[in-house]
């Protein structure tokens, strides 16, 4: 995943090496902010130990696959990227920030809190490129800013998007704030680009699972785990098998429910179930075949209007 890139001088200029604590990087989607996280985590690595990732973009996600965050770090020693050290990973059960702000804050503080224990002394936070203030984005940062009080922000802006968070920021000195251009070899990606992605991360995470003639299945019995929000076990549905941490396992996609034996049977790449203290429903469902994915909500409408019109005609 290590990719050569012309660095900007300014990239160049930046005095990394003498920075601790979680250095945020925020910006819009298409700013470069990925290609800046890594280039800045190479760098620490370089001079440090003590180095993790947090890859927080549970949309664009390149630790782990789509609906979750990862953090990972270093090996003592090691420049490539990605880290091959110890790694978390929680669930925050769409790809988008909007409606689970929440889980992102939650998960965010737990695997930041994780990489601190195991000894990081500097996380690198990627984060979502949601900073639409109508949508909620700035002050998911500010929240971000506040809960886990980062030493550095490092802010990628086109046209003073950002400002409105960042004056006060500056203003009250809590957080050192590093203003930076969009870099020269970052492009817009439409949605269908992103749609592709994720389906292509979504299929290597599931590939230990083998394909859908010869699947891996396991079959979980939900009464005696914890169900997270609530047990419905729809077709399709994305499916997270945690630790008593909160800790993602696995993922698995619901390929049958049964109400009355109260189990459900997912497609996983887990081989078994040791260790899976509870099981957390997304809003999101997978094909297990072309691994695109469509948010649940989208599915209802479309089921919905399918039984309207046929009951119609």
């Amino acid at each position: 995943m290590t990719e050569q890139i012309d660095i900007p001088r300014a990239w160049d200029q930046l005095r990394v090496e003498r920075l601790c604590g979680t250095l945020l990087v925020i910006g819009a989607p298409d700013v470069g902010k990925t290609t800046f996280a890594q280039y800045v985590y190479r760098r620490l690595c370089a001079g440090l130990g003590g180095v993790a990732y947090l890859d927080g973009d549970p949309g664009q996600s390149i630790l782990g696959p789509p609906t979750t965050i990862t953090v990972a770090v270093a090996i003592h020693g090691e420049d490539s990227f990605p880290p091959r050290g110890q790694m978390w990973r929680r669930f925050v059960g769409a790809v988008s920030p909007r409606g689970h702000m929440l889980p992102l804050l939650v998960g965010a503080s737990q695997l930041v809190r994780a990489a601190w224990d195991a000894g990081a002394e500097t996380i690198v936070y990627d984060t979502t490129g949601l900073v639409d203030p109508v949508r909620g984005g700035l002050a998911l940062k500010l929240a971000m800013v506040d809960l886990l009080r980062p030493t550095t922000v490092f802010a990628i802006q086109r046209s003073q998007e950002l400002e409105s968070l960042l004056i006060p920021l500056r203003r009250s000195r809590r957080v050192r704030v590093i203003d930076l251009n969009p870099a020269p070899v970052s492009r817009r990606r439409d949605v269908p680009t992103r749609q592709a992605h994720r389906a292509r991360q979504f299929a290597a995470y599931f590939a230990a699972a083998g394909d859908v003639g010869a699947r891996h299945l396991l079959t979980a019995d939900w009464g005696r785990l914890a169900v997270f929000p609530t047990s419905r076990f729809f077709l399709d549905r994305l499916v997270a098998l945690e630790d008593a941490s909160g800790f993602v396992l696995g993922l698995g996609i619901v390929l049958q429910s049964d109400i009355r034996a109260r189990q459900v049977t997912l497609y996983t790449p887990l081989a078994s179930l040791v260790g899976v203290n509870a099981l957390r429903l997304g809003d999101v469902v997978v094909d297990p075949r072309t691994f695109r994915d469509q948010r649940l909500t989208a599915m209802r409408e479309r089921l919905s209007a399918a039984s309207t019109q046929c009951a119609e005609t």
